[in-house]
């Protein structure tokens, strides 16, 4: 199989292109950690969160641009956890679309292709709580 070295040199600096790409968004995601509201009050001692425990109502009022939280139900262990994204709306790759289901169960369109296997990790920095048994 005879690969052009044009084609090649092509394909290594999409790559290249790509991977830096990459990298400036995990920069300015990473710039956000720190944001969220139990963090703004001082979370809790050794820098671990006190997660609350929220009821689907309380979640619902969270539906804004400006106020966007969202449910998403752990792949493992089935709990539903409550995320403050808020900060990271105009961060967020896919545009306004981390918007559709704010204040509501997000969780078929997080388990979906579009995200990386990294977002199970960038999440965790906007976990605020579980929600409430029904």
């Amino acid at each position: 199989m005879d690969v052009a070295p044009a084609t090649i040199a092509v394909a290594c600096l999409g790559l290249l292109v790509f991977l830096f790409l990459y990298k400036q968004q995990q920069k300015r995601v990473a710039g956000h950690v720190g944001q969220l509201a139990p963090n703004k009050k001082g979370g809790a001692p050794g820098g671990k969160k006190e997660l609350q425990v929220f009821t689907r109502e309380e979640v619902a009022k969270h539906c804004t641009r400006d106020d966007a939280w969202i449910i998403v139900q752990d792949k493992q262990t089935g709990v539903h956890k409550v995320y403050d994204v808020t900060a990271y709306v105009d961060e967020h790759p896919g545009g306004e679309s981390i918007l559709n289901n704010a204040g509501r169960d997000s969780t078929e369109g997080f388990l979906g292709p579009q995200h990386p296997a990294t977002v199970f990790v960038l999440v965790e920095d906007f976990l605020v709580g579980t929600l409430a048994q029904q």
